[in-house]
């Protein structure tokens, strides 16, 4: 395992991932353990340590992406945007939901549960 929320750089590698584990902190700190799984080599598991306000809570079993090289892993918030309203596209009812979370407060780490 490894990570921390380390920028990975511009040699990094995209991936889809799954929320596994989120531990809430004081003050809108997380760490969120996600199973990162790479199309090319095993799956494994990192920990990402963010700081969110308002709506953008991560949730055990959400969808994400993220960019990682060696030693370093963070959330990849475009992938994740853009997998979010892809969302929207096939399921129109959920434009406000997706605009509203992008509006207010930081990004979402993962593509958001009421999308699913």
């Amino acid at each position: 395992m490894f990570g921390f929320g380390r920028k990975p750089g511009a040699n990094a590698v995209t991936a889809r991932g799954e929320i596994v584990r989120v531990d809430f902190g004081a003050k809108g700190n997380f760490t969120v353990r996600v199973l990162v799984m790479p199309d090319d080599t095993a799956s494994f598991e990192a920990d990402i340590k963010v700081r969110l306000r308002g709506t953008a809570a991560p949730m055990i079993g959400e969808e994400t992406w993220v960019r990682y090289a060696p030693g370093r892993i963070d959330f990849d918030r475009d992938r994740i945007k853009d997998r979010s309203y892809d969302r929207v596209r096939t399921n129109p009812s959920l434009q406000n939901v997706v605009d509203t979370l992008y509006r207010h407060g930081d990004p979402p780490v993962s593509v958001i549960a009421t999308a699913r």
